[in-house]
């Protein structure tokens, strides 16, 4: 008897984990595995490198400055990149040599939103997961409750029956401290990362109004003769922006 008291007494904080989660320890396993493999892939795909080279970017941009639609098109299929694919979306709407900015702008921002989307899914599971563990722990901290309260509705207080209820008390805390100890590092990380993705896509779309700016410029280019015709529209930051139109 003396020897079990002695082994209760020298349980190391694993197995007093263990011990205390009971069945909500396969969850709480599948949240941590989870949650740190989403942190150390997030770590390692939400990079600038990862979406936008300015090596692969500039050979695109001195194809459009010749208008070479074409070519520039065959860079973004040889280089696959988030801003590559985005780019060429736009290229996609150039039918014909005929120049439509707007329909353009249209295609980028619809490329944009495709490409860019699933990235921002693996971040947006860290929110999912940090969401999770707690609302777990206190599924778990009620059902502890709930049972300490009826070991105390039944067996009432003193002896054997105070054990249990410190048992169940003590479980309910622990599944409690393990909701926290998910939710506290993956809702940090999924803050950081959202910030970082936030200035990606921000250098996504400066790289695609580049491409308009620099289509606009060379369309007006091929156009001399016509400047007296030349037309403005406007976008929705209110900065007018020249447009290329064809002498009449």
């Amino acid at each position: 008897m003396l020897v079990s008291v002695a082994q209760a007494q020298t349980k190391s904080f694993g197995e007093q984990l263990v011990d205390s989660l009971g069945i909500f320890i396969a969850p709480f396993a599948v949240l941590i595995i989870g949650g740190f493999t989403l942190i150390i892939y997030n770590g390692i795909s939400i990079r600038r490198k990862a979406f936008v080279k300015d090596d692969i970017v500039e050979p695109i941009m001195q194809e459009l400055q010749n208008l070479n639609i074409e070519g520039a098109k065959t860079l973004c299929d040889q280089y696959k990149l988030p801003v590559t694919g985005v780019l060429k979306g736009g290229l996609e709407r150039i039918q014909d040599d005929e120049l439509d900015i707007e329909s353009v702008e249209k295609g980028l921002e619809e490329t944009s939103g495709l490409v860019l989307a699933k990235p921002f899914t693996w971040i947006n599971m860290l929110n999912t997961i940090g969401s999770i563990a707690p609302m777990i722990g206190l599924l778990g901290t009620v059902t502890g409750m709930i049972g300490a309260f009826n070991v105390l509705t039944e067996s009432g207080m003193g002896g054997e029956s105070s054990k249990q209820m410190a048992g169940n008390i003590g479980s309910a805390l622990w599944t409690t401290a393990a909701g926290l100890v998910v939710a506290i590092p993956t809702l940090i990380a999924y803050f950081i990362y959202k910030t970082k993705f936030g200035t990606i896509v921000a250098e996504v779309n400066r790289v695609a109004g580049e491409m308009v700016f620099i289509l606009v410029r060379a369309a007006r280019g091929g156009f001399e003769e016509g400047e007296e015709g030349e037309e403005y529209y406007e976008e929705e930051d209110g900065e007018a922006i020249p447009e290329a139109v064809p002498p009449a």
